[in-house]
């Protein structure tokens, strides 16, 4: 199978180490808590979105802070969060850009100090 030129280029731009976190149900003791758990970490390219694509995703209301890109073999659920170093991302949406399947681009909202 031949790769197309630009592979090795797009993989090497995923120079960050980011973990994705699904919600599950723990017991603790006689109660039932829900926590975020590490489901996979992966190699991703975590960009800030410019002004003009912040202007285009608010436009059908969706409220977004960056564009992570992964492979697109891995499997993300828009009900996932995205732990990147200190800081935790709501995912609003997971889009393919191209028919390739090569990768996944994921738009979040980073979620600021004292929101859940």
């Amino acid at each position: 199978m031949k790769l197309a030129p630009d592979y090795k280029t797009r993989a090497s731009a995923r120079k960050h180490r980011i973990e994705l976190l699904r919600k599950r149900q723990k017991r603790e003791g006689i109660n039932v808590v829900e926590v975020w758990e590490p489901v996979r970490e992966c190699w991703a390219s975590v960009k800030p979105l410019s002004a003009t694509m912040r202007d285009k995703y608010q436009s059908i209301s969706v409220m977004a802070s960056h564009t992570i890109t992964i492979n697109g073999a891995i499997e993300v659920l828009e009900s996932d969060k995205i732990q990147f170093g200190n800081s935790r991302f709501d995912i609003r949406t997971v889009e393919r850009p191209d028919e390739t399947r090569r990768d996944k681009v994921i738009i979040t909202q980073e979620i600021r100090p004292g929101q859940k």
